[in-house]
């Protein structure tokens, strides 16, 4: 348990950290990160990765040891330090075909997460899509750059079309963890998201303008946390989370604390119990280190 301070009388008990964009350089963490996360951890703290990636494509730079559980797919899947389900809350196969023919009516490019790895359809680059390709190729490429690479050279994680991969899934050693959906544009998408809402079944993130995670309605990072909360026997008072995107939003209802680094999104800036340095200023690595000598840190 991290020591007490103004905002947290009770102390720090389980820190909850989002990846990319808020400690994850899509496959680089500073030292200095590794290093207060070691610390806390040292100290008591709990660690928690929570992620819109799966298992499979989380860069092996971030399975350190002082992690205690991972919440991945936004709250699908929650895993022990050695990476064993706990929890698992997939997509049926049945329904995810039935999004995919949708989401192919309406011009999307779409990928799907499933416990066997992580596929992108080369039609519209996502943002996951060039973090995956650069753990595969070690890309140094601008990102412009190696949208251009991903399309025109595709590699061992993108496909024309991801209905094959969701056939050769069977609901009971395979799952769709979570599916996503890239449109051309902003206003494309949140006519989509509205019908896909009518549904009532989904749980929809927008992590970009022209970008969303699917997963199941219910299933979110906030739903993980809570498991995780319970499990450890913590008060919400007792916990802090970080993060920089859409997806990170659901958090914020779980937690007494919620920081964004300074990179965020200005919706997630305005919920935020406080503002850090951006991920390049190692930001959260200083809320944690002020946090083990009990004090508050903002920018």
């Amino acid at each position: 348990m991290l020591p007490a301070n103004s905002h947290n009388p009770q102390g720090i008990g389980a820190a909850f950290y989002d990846l990319d964009g808020t400690i994850l350089d899509l496959t680089y963490i500073s030292q200095r990160t590794i290093a207060a996360m070691e610390a806390v951890h040292a100290a008591g703290c709990v660690n928690v990765i929570s992620t819109g990636r799966n298992f499979p494509i989380v860069p092996d730079v971030v399975k350190l040891p002082c992690i205690d559980y991972y919440i991945t797919v936004n709250g699908g899947q929650i895993l022990d330090a050695d990476g064993n389900h706990l929890l698992s809350k997939a997509i049926p196969r049945t329904m995810a075909l039935e999004l995919t023919h949708w989401l192919h009516s309406r011009g999307a490019g779409l990928n799907a997460l499933t416990s066997t790895g992580a596929y992108f359809e080369n039609r519209l680059v996502s943002y996951m899509t060039q973090a995956v390709h650069r753990i595969d190729s070690e890309s140094t490429l601008s990102d412009e750059g190696l949208s251009d690479e991903i399309t025109s050279q595709p590699n061992r994680f993108t496909v024309e079309d991801i209905e094959a991969q969701i056939l050769a899934v069977d609901d009971k050693t395979n799952f769709v963890e979570k599916m996503g959906a890239c449109f051309d544009t902003a206003t494309e998408l949140a006519c989509n998201v509205a019908e896909l809402e009518k549904r009532g079944d989904l749980q929809i993130a927008t992590v970009t303008p022209t970008e969303i995670e699917i997963t199941l309605k219910g299933v979110e990072k906030g739903s993980g946390i809570e498991w995780v909360r319970k499990e450890l026997g913590l008060n919400k008072s007792q916990l802090v989370a970080f993060g920089d995107s859409g997806n990170d939003l659901p958090m914020v209802p779980y937690v007494d604390t919620f920081v964004a680094v300074s990179n965020a999104s200005d919706e997630v800036k305005a919920q935020a119990t406080c503002i850090v340095d951006s991920m390049w200023e190692d930001g959260v690595a200083k809320w944690l280190e002020h946090a083990l000598k009990g004090e508050w840190y903002e920018v």
